[in-house]
């Protein structure tokens, strides 16, 4: 499903869990398959519709309890939207979400678009809060430990541009935030599919 769920069930991301609950039985009712016959022509209309309500009640439920992960609707909109360059149109996603319902896949990609822009700093912190609430996620770990072993290679540290845009020094390495904002870049680029830096 590539809608967000929140429409498909016509409600604010702000609903009450018992707003969404109550929206849910509603269209369940309207659109139920047992209220078609066979020969009803909207009859594969409403079985459609029906999966498509199901599955939107389903992702804001695993959201809301922090176990919506990658393969959520909403994250794989804003896993493309990366892919794609528009890091500006994912945080902007990303921000949408209420604090409540930020899982370790939000840190995750919230720590990829952190690393395009070259807040390196902010870009580990939220890695490592994905790595702590989803410990057993090998991606989470994996961008982590290739930004640990780079960051190594380049003296253990680097300096980063901070959201003021003045450059911050994140160590004693002289290392220029640019570097380092590439190989951070090119550590997330390589578990979204991507390939930054091909000679790394």
């Amino acid at each position: 499903m590539s809608k967000d769920p929140y429409q498909v069930l016509g409600v604010s991301r702000d609903a009450s869990d018992e707003e969404i609950k109550r929206a849910y039985r509603e269209l369940a009712r309207k659109y139920h398959p047992d209220n078609y016959t066979k020969d009803n022509p909207l009859a594969d209309l409403a079985t459609e519709k029906m999966k498509e309500i199901n599955e939107a009640y389903d992702t804001i439920r695993d959201m809301r309890s922090g176990r919506a992960g990658s393969n959520s609707p909403i994250y794989a909109q804003i896993r493309q939207m990366i892919n794609a360059g528009r890091f500006a149109d994912a945080d902007t996603e990303l921000e949408k979400i209420a604090a409540s319902e930020r899982s370790a896949e939000w840190h995750f990609l919230k720590s990829t678009v952190y690393m395009r822009r070259g807040w390196t700093n902010d870009a580990l912190n939220e890695l490592n809060i994905a790595c702590s609430m989803d410990p057993s996620n090998e991606e989470y770990r994996r961008t982590r430990e290739m930004f640990q072993s780079r960051a190594a290679g380049y003296g253990g540290t680097y300096y980063d541009m901070n959201r003021t845009g003045r450059q911050q020094q994140a160590g004693g390495c002289s290392t220029c935030d640019m570097c380092s904002g590439l190989l951070a870049a090119d550590c997330c680029c390589e578990c979204l599919g991507g390939d930054l830096i091909s000679c790394c």
